[in-house]
């Protein structure tokens, strides 16, 4: 079966701005029981999927990742970097309180084109 798109984040220098267009247009409603501080999540796709908003510095922003979901991050970074891209982050394990719906356990890499993507782990 082919890994499934869990997570989009978009990321900018308003997280207000970038929450209330993203609402306004899709419908996307900030859970406060996914989200933290400047960083707001809504269910979308009938809660398959969640896309989030955050704010972040200038270096960082304007930028949309997608994270996909693997059974194992660690042997899909394998298959990833033979195959020509690159991790950009180890295998990141987030706190035990933190309240997200898909990304608990995540990284990202590089592909050869040089585009920012995510790995999210099933939940074990």
């Amino acid at each position: 079966m082919a890994a499934a798109v869990v997570h989009v984040e978009i990321r900018g220098l308003d997280e207000p701005a970038l929450r209330d267009f993203y609402r306004i247009v899709f419908g996307w409603t900030r859970s406060d029981e996914l989200s933290v501080d400047d960083y707001s999540v809504a269910e979308i796709g009938g809660g398959s999927l969640t896309a989030a908003t955050g704010q972040v510095a200038e270096w960082h922003a304007r930028e949309c990742i997608f994270y996909i979901q693997v059974p194992d991050i660690d042997e899909a970074l394998a298959h990833i970097e033979a195959a020509g891209g690159k991790a950009v982050m180890p295998r990141t394990a987030g706190p035990d309180d933190f309240p997200a719906k898909h990304l608990r356990v995540f990284t990202q890499f590089i592909d050869p084109a040089g585009n920012v993507l995510g790995l999210v782990e099933e939940p074990r």
